[in-house]
Formats: C-alpha cells, sequence, structure tokens
C-alpha cells in the first residue's frame, strides 16, 4: 500500500491540503490571491465578532460573560482559519516540490 501524500504535518488535514493542490494544480489560481482572500474574510469575521460583542456590552450586557464568551467564539474561529492557513501553505509546498522534481 503506498500513498501519494508525501509526510505531513499533524495540524494539517489531508482532505484540506489535496483539495488545496487540486486549486493550485488545476485551476491555475495563485497563491498569493487565496492568502489575501482568506486574510480579508479573516478580518471581516474578526471585526463581527468583536463588534457584536462590544456592541452587546455597551447596550448592558453582563461584560463577564460576552468578554469570554467574545474572547471563546474569536479563538476558535481563528483556530480554524489558522489550520485552513497552514493547510494551503502545505498544498502549495507539495505542488512546488513535485514541478521541481524531475522524476515525474
Amino acid at each position: 500500500m503506498s500513498t501519494s501524500n508525501s509526510a505531513r504535518p499533524w495540524y494539517c488535514r489531508d482532505r484540506f491540503v489535496d483539495e488545496y493542490k487540486g486549486t493550485l494544480r488545476d485551476d491555475g489560481e495563485k497563491l498569493p490571491m487565496l492568502k489575501t482572500l482568506k486574510i480579508l474574510r479573516a478580518i471581516i469575521v474578526n471585526v463581527g465578532i468583536f463588534g457584536i460583542g462590544g456592541y452587546a456590552m455597551y447596550r448592558g450586557g453582563d461584560p463577564t460573560l460576552l468578554a469570554v464568551t467574545t474572547l471563546a467564539v474569536a479563538g476558535a474561529y481563528n483556530g480554524l482559519e489558522l489550520g485552513d492557513y497552514l493547510a494551503l501553505v502545505q498544498a502549495y509546498n507539495e505542488v512546488q516540490a513535485e514541478t521541481n522534481d524531475p522524476d515525474d
């Protein structure tokens, strides 16, 4: 039983890496554009999370509960975004290694 995947770090999910490899290889998508879209999405979501939390506190909500909830949601979202970003970088590195490999 052989595998076509190189040794990937534990934090890179194989499904995401394979999907990004297909996008980078087949669609000709450029890495800077994907990175820019991911960063823009993360900024918009983070502003929304902290904006809603801040507005709720401004309107008289319990600051302790709202702060903990806001930080927990932002931390969970940013953890998912980091994992997705690292899968993109891993896929990019694997595609680069495949194109530079003279054996293929």
